[in-house]
């Protein structure tokens, strides 16, 4: 059961466009809104067998994958954080142990990132409005529903999901028979794939999508 969709607990919009190059410093509205948001502290949880998900307007993320043993995630906004240069720190319990490390938006490759890692990304994207997928029934997930690994792999540890898409999209067409999955399913991958090359390859900011 993947979970990222069920408790992706979002904050609301940005306007800044993204690239994983070009960091800008110096002072920015978001570091505003994010102290006042830390002066009102957070009590509101989601709580079940083995997770707590916090909720809270300074987290950009919180969910996790499901199994025989839950998986979670959660990315904060630092105090340092900018618009052009987003910062969080990301935290949780992964198969291997517990992971807490803090990271530049900017600076994850989806080519070699952690599941953690691309799940801020993801909603970072759709955060600031640079990503909106065209698939509602899709909405929130990180990864296609149907793509293999996402339950049983250690959500700390790094991967090549470019690859792993474009293996996901190869096994389809590659497929002796009917596919196993709907064209939804094929179609929003691409998607994923397509948004995660141009933020990898510094394109996003560039193209206004």
């Amino acid at each position: 059961m993947n979970m990222g969709v069920l408790f992706d607990l979002t904050a609301p919009d940005y306007t800044a466009r993204l690239c994983r190059t070009h960091r800008v410093s110096g002072p920015s509205a978001f570091a505003g809104r994010l102290t006042a948001e830390r002066e009102t502290p957070v009590h509101r949880f989601i709580q079940g067998p083995g997770f707590s998900l916090r909720m809270g307007k300074n987290i950009l993320c919180s969910g996790g994958v499901g199994g025989a043993n839950v998986q979670t995630y959660e990315a904060e906004f630092m105090e340092d954080s900018t618009d052009e240069d987003p910062i969080v720190r990301i935290t949780g319990a992964a198969s291997s142990g517990a992971f807490d490390f803090t990271c530049h938006i900017r600076d994850i490759d989806p080519a070699n990132a952690s599941y953690a890692e691309l799940a801020a990304l993801n909603r970072w994207l759709c955060r600031t409005g640079t990503y909106q997928t065209k698939f509602p029934n899709q909405a929130g997930n990180i990864l296609p529903c149907g793509m293999r690994g996402i339950d049983c792999r250690d959500i700390s540890e790094k991967r090549d999901f470019i690859r792993e898409l474009q293996g996901f999209l190869a096994s389809a067409s590659n497929s002796g028979s009917y596919p196993k999955f709907g064209p939804e399913t094929y179609a929003f991958a691409r998607e994923l794939l397509e948004t995660y090359q141009a933020f990898s390859h510094g394109q996003t900011a560039a193209s206004g999508a």
